[in-house]
């Protein structure tokens, strides 16, 4: 009886060891048709967010986000994504995938990507200001820094 039970046991180990090989995200050619994006548009070229908007392009093409909110000043890029429930086993490895992919195309800005739910709802937040215009650019770039070391605050 024990015989049957370490058999089964690691017959079903070796099952789910080989469906952890794939990669955590796929991009597909497409965008996502469940992502909620909002570009924002400034008149004030000081302020312009093409490059976050590039960004929430680039990342709409994974099935898998939820949710991307971006904000960037001269410098600095900070991205926020929400992942699929499902999908966030593998949270680690797409957050290095994304930062990475990220990095390699915008090699003229400090890139920040971030998984985590508070980031999301103050970069939303500060996205809606940008939108409004209703904050100046050295705000902007002062909320960003906050931003950024909120980022890497250990909960």
């Amino acid at each position: 009886m024990t015989i049957k039970k370490w058999l089964f046991l690691i017959g079903l180990l070796c099952i789910l060891s080989s469906c952890g090989n794939e990669s955590a995200l796929e991009p597909s050619n497409k965008a996502n048709e469940k992502l909620d994006l909002t570009h924002i548009s400034t008149k004030n070229n000081d302020t312009s967010q093409h490059p976050a908007n590039q960004a929430k392009d680039a990342l709409s093409k994974y099935k898998e986000i939820t949710e991307v909110k971006a904000v960037n000043t001269t410098k600095q890029l900070i991205i926020a994504v929400q992942v699929e429930q499902n999908k966030r086993f593998n949270l680690t490895s797409i957050r290095k995938q994304l930062q990475k992919e990220m990095k390699k195309k915008f090699p003229d800005h400090k890139v920040e990507l971030t998984t985590d739910k508070k980031i999301v709802i103050e970069l939303k937040k500060l996205e809606e200001k940008l939108q409004s215009e209703s904050i100046s650019k050295k705000k902007v770039e002062k909320r960003v820094k906050e931003i950024i070391k909120l980022s890497k605050e250990q909960t």
